[in-house]
């Protein structure tokens, strides 16, 4: 026997009634009321204006209400409130924006202005998701950018602004029925993409805002091997030649004698002209990475001359311009590395960086060891001048597996 659930009936009953028969009064138990979270330690309630993720929760045990997100469940609303009450930050709500700000404050104090210039057009190329909250980003998201630049696209401008075409067919910020578009990018446009994400995700798991780093999953074109072009031995004899008759012949053959990097070698100024023991000319230069700072480059005896021709000119940098002054990486290659690459007749292919590839190969046909031009490219793991920089040909490799007993 037992008595009716219902408080005024009191009935007793047999023990299979599922309903009173005096007061109708169902005798399944109700579920117990969810017991109220305690005050200030946050909510989870039930939105009905969003079906995909009803559940939202919020907190204020940091002193100010935070909205922490919407969700499909219940239990992962509380999972979410339970995982920020554990760890509060102020910045859990934080856009990919407000991110990028932080995190710029940061790295950009450690590194050199190219870099800087490389993250910043980078970082134009993520404004679509520059509002998301940054724990809420996922690498498909990330991916659709990647895969947008890799394919012709609509081609942009100084700050991310569009061009299109006019009437005439040329270029125009002007908007238009007809967007101009161009080639997708290569390897390393977006390569530097993901190397941003990265970073910025790096710096967001220092700080507690996210736990994983879902950049690391982005999937990138393979490598243009054709890219990596350097000067034969005839193109460099012939380089050497022309010096006198070719402008700026000179600045590049001795990038092919010091593998500074073309920014490196051109910030290089007379305080940075050293004699040491042995009567030894060195440079001491470099920057971009920890074991590329301050390196010591000693100056080939096949550049003497055009080094000491180059100080004796009093400009602001020692590899300087016509009138005296310093110049930017983008200026020496547009207005004298390409024209003289184009004088000469040489591959198209072949840019500035070719000079420390140029370096790095001979370097190691002439049998250098492996720690020497790892000091030397400023570099310190020798896979990286392997894998990229060194290029041998077949009669190079053919003589060393020779020396195999």
């Amino acid at each position: 026997m037992k008595k009716c659930i219902n408080k005024r009936c009191k009935h007793n009953l047999d023990d299979d009634f599922k309903f009173c028969p005096y007061c109708g009064k169902s005798q399944s138990k109700l579920p117990q009321k969810e017991s109220k979270r305690p005050n200030g330690t946050g909510s989870i309630y039930f939105r009905k204006d969003n079906k995909t993720n009803p559940y939202a929760a919020s907190s204020s045990i940091t002193g100010a209400r935070v909205y922490i997100g919407s969700f499909p469940t219940k239990t992962a609303a509380l999972r979410a409130l339970q995982e920020y009450e554990y760890n509060p930050v102020t910045s859990f709500n934080i856009t990919l924006e407000q991110l990028h700000m932080e995190w710029q404050t940061v790295a950009y104090k450690n590194l050199g202005k190219s870099v800087q210039e490389n993250y910043n057009a980078a970082w134009r190329k993520l404004a679509p998701i520059y509002k998301r909250k940054f724990r809420d980003i996922r690498t498909g998201e990330m991916q659709a950018i990647i895969d947008y630049y890799e394919a012709p696209h609509h081609e942009e401008g100084a700050g991310g602004k569009l061009k299109y075409l006019d009437e005439a067919g040329n270029g125009t910020y002007k908007i238009t029925d007809t967007p101009k578009i161009c080639d997708g990018l290569k390897y390393s446009a977006l390569h530097k993409i993901k190397c941003l994400l990265t970073s910025m995700y790096t710096y967001a798991m220092r700080n507690d805002i996210v736990n994983k780093n879902y950049a690391e999953f982005i999937e990138l074109p393979p490598k243009n091997e054709t890219s990596r072009s350097r000067f034969t031995d005839v193109q460099l004899e012939r380089l050497r030649q022309s010096i006198g008759t070719v402008p700026f012949a000179d600045y590049i053959y001795a990038m092919c004698y010091l593998n500074f990097r073309v920014s490196e070698f051109l910030e290089l100024t007379p305080d940075s002209y050293k004699i040491v023991d042995n009567n030894i000319a060195v440079f001491i230069g470099g920057k971009k990475t920890e074991a590329g700072t301050n390196r010591i480059v000693p100056i080939h005896p096949k550049i003497k001359e055009i080094v000491q021709n180059c100080i004796d000119k009093n400009g602001e940098t020692i590899f300087c311009d016509t009138n005296g002054r310093a110049m930017t990486a983008n200026q020496f290659r547009n207005k004298y590395f390409y024209p003289a690459i184009s004088t000469l007749g040489f591959p198209e292919d072949l840019t500035p960086h070719s000079c420390r590839r140029t370096f790095s190969t001979r370097m190691s046909a002439a049998g250098a060891r492996q720690e020497d031009i790892i000091a030397l490219m400023g570099h310190t793991d020798f896979s990286v001048d392997i894998n990229h920089y060194i290029n041998q040909e077949a009669k190079t490799l053919y003589n060393a597996i020779l020396k195999m007993a």
